[in-house]
Order: structure tokens, then C-alpha cells, then sequence
């Protein structure tokens, strides 16, 4: 009878998984906060519980560069992250120099005269090619709305 009320007990017993308590702050407020691709709320997000382990935090806002976080939690601890978002800006780029290839950051190539781009606040690798070599390269600090006009510094002739 005794291993019979054994076994009753373990089966009659909620199984009880540690939790870990998470605070999330953010700036801006009122950002979007997803815990591994499921809603969790809107920041700032207080008392909620998450189980140990590996989980990837999504953080979202309209006008704000979106930021992906893998955290890895241990069962013995609390858990209190805080996110700053980096504004976006619209950005303007013209120049009245002929034939020229821009590249932005390594990624970004244009050819046109004059573009308009989508960039994250913050410091931008700006190269400049004429015939597949580069003429100039610079950084570009985006700190809001803007009208970049772009000069060759330099004749290519100079030297």
C-alpha cells in the first residue's frame, strides 16, 4: 500500500517548473515586445515569468530600427533587460557629379544623381567609386531628417 500511495502522490503533484521574473524596459515606451515570435506585450513590461533557457526577444516599433536579443536564462536569477531603439530618419542624398557608384556600409549601391534612403541614426560608411576604383570614402553621422549634397572633394587629377 505504501508504494501505491507513493506513486498517487507523484502523479496527483503539479509538476512545478522554476520561473524567472522578467522586467523589460525600453526607450521609447509603448514598444512592441515579442518572446520567442509570440506577442509578450508593450513595454515597459513588469513581473512577467519566463522559464530557464535559451529565448530570442523582439523589439518593435513604427520609425524605430528593430532590434533582435538571444538570451540565455538561468533558473537562479531575475532578469531585467533595457533596449534603446535608434530612431530611422528619412535621408535625402543629391550631387551634380557625373558617373559616379555610391556604396553606403558595405551594402547599399546607387548610381543615381539623387536618392532618398530609410537610415537608422547613427554612423554611416559612405565609399565613392569612379571606374570601379575608389575616389573617396567618409563617414556620414545621421542624427535626423537630412539633405546630404555630395561634393568631390578632391579633383581626380590631383594627387
Amino acid at each position: 500500500m505504501k508504494n501505491l500511495s507513493l506513486i498517487f502522490f507523484f502523479l496527483s503533484a503539479p509538476f512545478v517548473f522554476a520561473q524567472v521574473k522578467l522586467d523589460i524596459n525600453t526607450i521609447p515606451k509603448k514598444v512592441e515586445v515579442y518572446l520567442d515570435g509570440v506577442k509578450l506585450g508593450i513595454s515597459p513590461i513588469r513581473n512577467e515569468r519566463i522559464s530557464p533557457g535559451v529565448h530570442k526577444f523582439e523589439i518593435k516599433k513604427n520609425g524605430y530600427a528593430p532590434i533582435t536579443y538571444d538570451v540565455l536564462v538561468n533558473s537562479a536569477q531575475a532578469i531585467e533587460l533595457d533596449f534603446f531603439m535608434n530612431p530611422i530618419y528619412e535621408c535625402k542624398f543629391v550631387t551634380e557629379e557625373k558617373s559616379l557608384v555610391f556604396e553606403l556600409n558595405g551594402e547599399h549601391q546607387w548610381d543615381a544623381q539623387s536618392i532618398r534612403l530609410r537610415l537608422e541614426a547613427g554612423n554611416h560608411e559612405l565609399r565613392v567609386f569612379k571606374i570601379g576604383e575608389i575616389i573617396d570614402e567618409q563617414t556620414i553621422v545621421v542624427d535626423q531628417p537630412k539633405k546630404y549634397n555630395y561634393l568631390l572633394k578632391k579633383s581626380l587629377n590631383s594627387k
